[in-house]
């Protein structure tokens, strides 16, 4: 009979000692994947609030008011803009998951006068945020 004298193996020590150092490293990257997945979710709604936004504005300089209030989503899809006379098809296009809303006049007028308009764009798996845009101060929020 064969002895196995010169036979080293893992200890039991050194084995969960590996897949310890593999479990924290594994939770460190799937921290960062869930940070990568919402980030990219604000960008592609951020991405179709603003061209949405340029939608909403060419309406305006071409027919000189802005569609009815309304909203677009959640995508993938196409929406038409329409003031009750004038149409564009498929004039605002979402991706999957966010929905865009516009409003004009919600809340009164700009003070110059002009008319305001407020878009908003939302992402279904991120239920607490939003970003929009308002006419009057020319600003974005939630950028």
């Amino acid at each position: 009979m064969r002895k196995f004298e010169n036979i080293q193996g893992f200890t039991l020590i050194e084995l969960l000692i590996a897949i310890a150092i593999l479990a924290v490293l594994s939770a460190i990257a799937m921290v960062q994947f869930t940070k990568y997945r919402e980030n990219s979710y604000k960008i592609v709604t951020k991405t179709d609030l603003k061209n949405s936004l340029t939608a909403l504005v060419g309406f305006y300089s071409e027919f000189l008011r802005y569609p009815n209030d309304g909203s677009c989503g959640p995508g993938p899809m196409s929406c038409d803009l329409t003031d009750g006379v004038h149409t564009i098809s498929n004039g605002i296009v979402v991706s999957r998951g966010v929905t865009i809303e516009w409003s004009v006049n919600s809340g009164g007028k700009c003070p110059d006068g002009s008319d305001k308009l407020i878009v908003k764009g939302k992402h279904q798996q991120l239920a607490d945020w939003e970003a929009s845009f308002e006419s009057c101060d020319y600003k974005f929020i939630g950028f």
